[in-house]
């Protein structure tokens, strides 16, 4: 039990790193190709950012050799969701609450731009959908390909805003200040695929073993321990974007990795397995749906209080007792 608490330890690391360079050179990129804080937030920094959970998913389905390979992966797949609208917008709140009582920020409301409607429209009717798959136990590839036309859709309405709220400045690659050349943020990106597949392994391998021992759903697990090491570096810059009052870069950042697995990734998930789900994916989607129809209202007033960002925490903190008090 301890080797397998450790190993898992290893992979959430390993993983964590490899996402953690990812947002680097990611943020980087947008800034040198002047495209808008919107068109980053929503499309091109979650594609890339969700990377590391796609790579635990594809790993957990094809190469982990375990049993519960693919109920580890779906689970990846929901845990994002939820993760986002329970913890990671909270701390959102609290950093726009930091930031205000040290002059980093003029006031507790962030503002936003009405832009975001859309993702929130999108989620809001459109991940609630990911479950009727698994409750009709049928149609798996009429409804990958209506959840990928969707995301195209998304996409191409998000591009037509990509001149607004241009980024203005972003860190250095970490990998150009080693090596100093035009590349080495790409460089950087082929480091963190290779340092994903060998955390992924670690990481499929640490819950599977856990889950089995503890006697708790490994789907359940996975939804909460597989973003504690994915979803931290995005959460992160989303983080210091609220503490620094860049409002729609912020939310724009969380909402877009939210508007992928509504998408994009159930779409794929649809073909490549048999998208049996429990509770957990129930549970995802009730939390997920019930802030973004709270979100959905304030980002229509073009101002979110920090407080209302805070709501979902109170959800992370139940669901995690479920998960580790009741076993459930």
């Amino acid at each position: 039990m301890i080797d397998a608490v450790l190993e898992m330890i290893l992979g959430i690391f390993i993983v964590f790193l490899a996402a953690l360079i990812f947002v680097n050179a990611l943020e980087y990129i947008g800034y040198r190709f002047r495209l808008g804080g919107s068109f980053v937030g929503a499309i091109l920094a979650p594609v890339f950012t969700s990377f590391p959970e796609m790579t635990v998913f594809i790993v957990a389905v094809f190469f982990s050799r375990v049993e519960t390979g693919e109920a580890i992966g779906v689970g990846t797949l929901f845990g994002q969701p939820f993760m986002a609208s329970s913890l990671s917008y909270g701390l959102v709140g609290l950093s726009a609450l930091v930031g205000f009582h040290l002059k980093r920020r003029d006031h507790l409301t962030l503002e936003v731009d009405r832009s975001l409607l859309v993702p929130y429209i999108f989620i809001t009717f459109l991940f609630p959908a990911t479950l009727l798959p698994a409750v009709l136990g049928c149609c798996n590839y009429i409804f990958g390909t209506l959840f990928l036309a969707a995301f195209l859709f998304y996409m191409l309405m998000m591009y037509q805003r990509r001149g607004t709220d241009i980024i203005e400045d972003a860190e250095m690659p970490y990998f150009h200040r080693l090596l100093p050349h035009p590349f080495s943020p790409f460089i950087q990106l082929i480091i963190a695929v290779i340092l994903l597949y060998y955390g992924s392994k670690s990481l499929i391998g640490g819950v599977d073993t856990v889950s089995e021992y503890l006697n708790i759903s490994p789907f359940g697990l996975a939804l909460i321990i597989v973003p504690a090491a994915t979803a931290i570096p995005e959460t992160a810059s989303a983080l210091v974007w609220g503490y620094r009052g860049r409002d729609t870069l912020s939310l724009g950042s969380l909402v877009g990795e939210k508007i992928l697995y509504s998408t994009f990734y159930p779409g794929i998930g649809l073909f490549l397995t048999s998208w049996e789900i429990d509770i957990h994916a129930y549970m995802s989607v009730f939390v997920t749906t019930i802030v973004s129809l709270i979100l959905l209202y304030f980002i229509n007033r073009e101002r979110i209080p920090w407080y209302g960002l805070c709501t979902g925490i109170i959800f992370f903190v139940g669901y995690a007792i479920l998960i580790f008090v009741y076993g459930i």
